[in-house]
């Protein structure tokens, strides 16, 4: 196996077996960004000891990654943070751990976290790692690194368009000529239309769209780093959350997406009842090139629809999926 892809040997092994505290020891900070398990048949680490080491490896400060064979399953490909194939499969994810390390073990612990997590508890710890990573060195190379976005022109078209049909609310996102990023503009008033239905029983559906060539690429990238006070970014979240909003009425919702549905373009549709994805639609998790992670509520939606190892794998592969593979994993219901 290639150096670059070393895995945890025999002797390694038993030393976390004999000194299970060694576990936290494996940490950005002390050199070691990620743990590679070798779990084929003949491997160093034996079945008989996949239960002890999945309750030690969960403490690893960092992520974990096993290639199996895909008929595996046994405690310990069932705790690890991704399972994987091959060294081949492995190779993007780990360059992109070696490459932002503090935020990638920071998504796998989030996830670990929030897979058994409420709801409320979950959007609470996503808001606060957001926040620590914001303030991070990570973050603040890619600002310092990135071609500097252009600012849109000034829009008087409102962000989301609210149109009432009989009993049922049509919420559109409306920046098409921007692709319809997901700016604060555009949070505000979706979280407004989000609130009009939750107190209007007499609406039995919410259907929420975008309009133009796709339903959402993401964040707004000329307001990241705009945040001077980090904590009040924290607080804002924590009150004007469109994902928390869906969730409470998520059997009324339902949202229709096609084409590019990045970051939060996914992250909130997935706290609907019903997601129906056109068949050119195309998912994609890019926070971990950012040095972030999904920050609008996807380490809660995402996550309860797919669970956290394919989580895992599509946040720090930063890989986008079609909309097929979307279906088969349960991050859409339908595609239309």
């Amino acid at each position: 196996m290639d150096t670059s892809l070393e895995t945890l040997s025999a002797a390694q092994l038993a030393r976390l077996r004999q000194q299970p505290e060694c576990a936290a020891q494996y940490s950005p900070v002390t050199g070691h960004p990620l743990l590679l398990l070798d779990l084929s048949p003949g491997g160093p680490c034996a079945e008989d000891q996949h239960p002890e080491l999945a309750r030690i490896l969960r403490k690893a400060s960092c992520p974990v990654i096993a290639i199996a064979p895909s008929q595996m399953q046994t405690a310990l490909t069932e705790s690890v943070d991704v399972v994987v194939e091959s060294p081949q499969e492995a190779q993007v994810l780990i360059r992109n751990i070696r490459r932002q390390p503090l935020s990638a073990m920071t998504l796998v612990q989030l996830l670990r976290h929030n897979e058994h997590a409420s709801l409320e508890d979950g959007l609470l710890a996503e808001s606060l790692a957001y926040a620590t990573l914001q303030g991070g060195s990570e973050f603040r190379d890619y600002l310092a690194t990135r071609s500097e976005p252009s600012v849109p022109p000034t829009n008087e078209q409102p962000a989301v368009l609210a149109e009432r049909e009989t009993d049922h609310l049509l919420l559109t996102l409306n920046r098409p000529e921007q692709l319809n990023p997901y700016s604060i503009a555009m949070r505000d008033a979706l979280c407004e239309g989000l609130q009009l239905a939750l107190q209007d029983h007499s609406i039995s559906r919410v259907i929420i769209r975008g309009e133009g060539n796709c339903f959402c690429t993401g964040g707004a990238l000329e307001e990241f780093g705009l945040a001077d006070d980090l904590s009040e970014a924290h607080a804002i979240r924590c009150s004007r959350h469109a994902g928390r909003l869906i969730a409470a009425m998520a059997e009324r919702v339902e949202c229709h997406l096609h084409r590019a549905c990045i970051g939060s373009g996914i992250e909130i549709p997935a706290f609907a009842g019903h997601v129906v994805a056109r068949h050119d639609t195309y998912f994609f998790l890019p926070e971990i090139t950012m040095g972030l992670i999904p920050g609008a509520g996807g380490t809660v939606s995402i996550l309860r629809r797919i669970g956290r190892q394919r989580l895992s794998y599509l946040a720090l592969s930063a890989r986008r999926i079609k909309a097929q593979t979307a279906l088969q994993w349960g991050l859409v219901d339908a595609i239309a």
